[in-house]
């Protein structure tokens, strides 16, 4: 069942759009355009099998578990080079590109256009399977990593981020090695929410190098599409808007600069 695509939203200010800005070599390494079907205790499946299928021979098994809670149900299908994933979950999916090793950002054009596709593919196996499929909630995350050396060397540089506040509890002689941080704002209109996360880690993967410091700033929107796909997709790209231009506004001229902030083309 081929999906309708409306025409994208974006921002307006006084009847003019806003171009978001971009970068010449972001921190990004992934981005995630996510849908929900199912609502309270109920519980979205597909057969991870036909769905591997049905996206065409770029997409390989098995299905993997993934996520950041051991007790996580989310499965992930990983396409043959690596840089695209489908993840399942208990409530729907998502489709997302993965730049972990240094690959370019293909623009969030080309992801939304993968979206398209995995959703056309979700849908048909899970119409097969008689499931509800219509949109519920739509959900975008980008996460971007940010090594020391780049635009910080100390905690003490940590303020290219607004948010952060130096130190925060140093008269408790609470340091910043392995600090989190997240805060949640309501977007207008009743549109839905976005998160910001803050976390420091320091990641021994052999691929990595031992001992390599690095801060994530991971930015997530989601909001309510009505049951409709016009709403899913005006929603996503709403999303992806309000993340794009949150970061511009979180972080500080110089980390802008080093990165190669422009202003983007049409």
């Amino acid at each position: 069942m081929p999906t309708s695509l409306p025409v994208r939203t974006g921002f307006r200010v006084a009847g003019t759009e806003v171009i978001a800005p971009e970068y010449a070599h972001p921190p990004l390494v992934e981005s995630w355009l996510g849908v929900e079907f199912v609502e309270g205790r109920e519980r979205f499946e597909v057969d991870a099998t036909q769905l591997c299928e049905r996206l065409g021979p770029e997409w390989f098994g098995p299905c993997r578990s993934v996520g950041d809670d051991s007790k996580s149900d989310d499965r992930q299908l990983v396409n043959v080079m690596g840089d695209r994933a489908v993840r399942l979950t208990t409530r729907g999916f998502a489709f997302g590109w993965l730049g972990n090793h240094g690959e370019r950002y293909p623009r969030y054009e080309t992801i939304r256009d993968g979206f398209v596709a995995a959703l056309d593919a979700v849908r048909d196996v899970a119409h097969h399977a008689q499931t509800e499929i219509l949109p519920r909630r739509w959900s975008v995350r980008y996460a971007n990593r940010i090594p020391q050396g780049t635009v910080w060397m100390t905690p003490g540089d940590w303020s290219f981020f607004r948010l952060w506040q130096p130190i925060p509890l140093q008269s408790l002689g609470i340091g910043c090695e392995g600090y989190k941080a997240r805060w949640e704002v309501p977007l207008d209109a009743e549109r839905g929410t976005l998160t910001v996360k803050f976390r420091h880690e320091t990641d021994v993967r052999e691929a990595l190098g031992s001992g390599l410091d690095q801060v994530w700033i991971t930015l997530q929107a989601k909001g309510p599409t009505d049951g409709c796909d016009a709403e899913l997709f005006n929603g996503l790209d709403y999303g992806r808007e309000v993340i794009v231009r949150s970061f511009n506004e979180l972080i500080t001229v110089d980390a802008k600069s080093y990165w190669g902030v422009s202003r983007r083309g049409r």
